[in-house]
C-alpha cells in the first residue's frame, strides 16, 4: 500500500503471487506426504500458464513447504502453520483424506482449497486408514487443533457402514459428500437434488450418442450393488432406453484387468456400433486398454464417454471425451455445510450446477458440434463444447443454479 493523497491504492498482485497463494493453502489442505497435481493440470485449474505454476511452486520448494522428487512429483513436506494457532476470526475445518483416493478425491481436495480461501476457512488435514480407531483418533486430535467441523471429501462406497458410525461417535460435526440413509442432514446436497447432476449428465451422453444415430448405447461401472451414485446412473440410463425402445446393454465388471478383458472380449462383436457411457473416467481408460489388447481403438471401432474429467482423460491415446464435474461447487457447498453444522444449522445445496460435456476425439462426434447439432440437443440441460471451447468452472460459476 502505498500513500496518494489521503487515498491509499493497492498495488496490483502479480499472477504468480496469486498462483502461488492458492497453491499454498492446496498445500495445506492436502496431507503431508501427498503428491501435488502435475504443473500442467494446476496450470489449467488455474488459469494460467505451466511457466506461471513452476514459478509460484519455486517459493514453495525454497521453504520447505512442498519437495520435488525427480520422476515422481512434487509432494507436500510440511504444514506452514502452528496446529494449535487459528487466525482471530477464522474458522479451522479438518479434512480427512481416505488412503488410497483416487483422482476424483484430489480435484475436491483441490477445489476445497480454492473455497478455503474465498470463504475464509482454515482447512487442517489429515490421512486415516479407517473410520474406526484410526479415523476417531484423528478427529479427536483436529480438535485440539481448533477445528469446529470436519469434512470428508470421498471415502469408498463400501465403507458407507463405517462411516455412518463414524459420524455418530465424532466429537466433531461431520459434512459429507453423498447422502446416507439416517445422516441427511450432514451431505453437502439436500436428499432432493443429491445426484441430480449425475443423472442429468447420463441422460444427455444417451441422447448425445443417439443422436449420432447410435441404438446400441452400453453403460459401462463397477460391480458395486451398494454405490449409491451407481444407482443414480443406472436409473437415468434405463429410463432412458426404455423411453427410446433402446436395447439396455449393461456392463458392470469387478476392479483389475481381467474382469475388463473378459467383458472388451463380450463386447467386441459390436463393433462399429458401440457407443459406451461410463461410470467414471477410470473405468473408461481401463475399457480402452482391454479393447486396444484386441486390436480395437476409439473411435473407429468404438465411441466412448468417461466421467469426472481427470488428468488421464486428457492424455491417453486418443483424448478421452467427459463429463467435467463441477469441483468448485462441490468444495465449496462441503465447507459450507460443514460451517453450519458446527453453528448448530443444516447449510445444503438447494440448486445444481449445470454439468458440461467436453467433447475430445474419443466419442466419435467432435466434428459434428455445430449450431445445428447443438439446435438437436437443446432438449439436454447440459453444456456441450469442445476441447478449445470449454470453460473451467470458476468459483462464483460454480454457485449458478440450473
Amino acid at each position: 500500500m502505498f500513500p496518494l493523497g489521503d487515498t491509499p491504492v493497492k498495488l496490483p498482485q502479480f499472477k504468480h503471487k496469486q498462483i502461488e497463494i492458492e497453491i499454498r493453502q492446496l498445500a495445506q489442505t492436502l496431507p503431508v506426504g501427498a503428491r501435488l497435481p502435475a504443473e500442467r493440470s494446476m496450470a489449467a485449474s488455474y488459469g494460467c500458464n505451466f511457466l506461471t505454476v513452476r514459478r509460484a511452486l519455486k517459493e514453495l520448494v525454497d521453504d520447505g513447504t512442498v519437495v520435488r522428487r525427480i520422476g515422481s512429483g512434487t509432494f507436500v513436506s510440511k504444514h506452514a502453520s502452528d496446529p494449535r494457532s487459528v487466525r482471530s476470526g477464522t474458522d479451522r475445518i479438518g479434512v480427512l483424506v481416505s488412503q488410497g483416493g483416487n483422482a476424483y478425491a484430489y480435484r475436491v481436495l483441490q477445489a476445497m482449497a480454492h473455497a478455503g480461501l474465498e470463504l475464509k476457512v482454515e482447512l487442517r488435514s489429515s490421512w486415516v486408514r479407517d473410520f474406526c480407531d484410526d479415523g476417531l483418533a484423528q478427529a479427536k486430535t483436529l480438535q485440539q487443533e481448533g477445528c469446529v467441523a470436519i469434512s470428508l471429501p470421498w471415502f469408498p462406497h463400501d465403507r458407507i457402514d463405517e462411516v455412518r458410525t463414524f459420524v455418530r461417535n465424532c466429537p466433531l460435526p461431520v459434512s459429507l459428500p453423498l447422502v446416507i440413509p439416517g445422516l441427511e442432514k450432514n451431505s453437502f446436497e439436500q436428499q432432493e437434488v443429491f445426484g441430480g447432476s449425475l443423472q442429468v449428465a447420463s441422460e444427455a451422453v444417451c441422447g448425445y450418442f443417439h443422436a449420432l444415430g447410435h441404438r446400441r448405447i452400453a453403460l459401462l461401472g463397477p460391480d458395486s450393488a451398494g454405490d449409491v451414485v451407481l444407482q443414480k446412473v443406472l436409473s437415468a440410463y434405463a429410463c432412458y432406453t426404455s423411453r427410446e425402445n433402446l436395447p439396455n446393454f449393461c456392463g458392470l465388471v469387478r476392479p483389475g484387468a481381467a474382469a475388463m478383458d473378459q467383458l472388451a472380449d463380450r463386447w467386441k462383436d459390436f463393433r462399429g456400433d458401440l457407443a459406451v457411457i461410463c461410470y467414471d473416467d477410470e473405468h473408461a481408460l481401463r475399457f480402452m486398454t482391454a479393447m486396444h489388447k484386441i486390436g480395437l481403438s476409439a473411435p473407429a471401432d468404438f465411441q466412448i464417454v468417461g466421467y469426472n474429467d481427470t488428468e488421464a482423460s486428457e492424455f491417453s491415446d486418443p483424448p478421452l471425451s467427459t463429463i467435467r464435474q463441477n469441483f468448485d461447487y462441490i468444495g465449496h457447498w462441503l465447507i459450507r455445510s460443514a460451517l453450519g453444522l458446527a453453528r448448530g444449522v443444516v447449510d445444503q445445496s438447494t440448486k445444481l450446477p449445470r454439468p458440461q460435456m467436453l467433447v475430445r476425439s474419443s466419442c466419435g462426434g467432435q466434428a459434428r458440434i455445430d449450431e445445428s447439432f447443438r439446435a438437436k440437443l437443446s432438449h439436454l440441460d447440459i453444456i456441450m463444447a469442445s476441447e478449445d471451447a470449454a470453460v473451467k468452472p470458476t468459483a462464483s460459476a460454480a454457485l449458478q443454479p440450473v
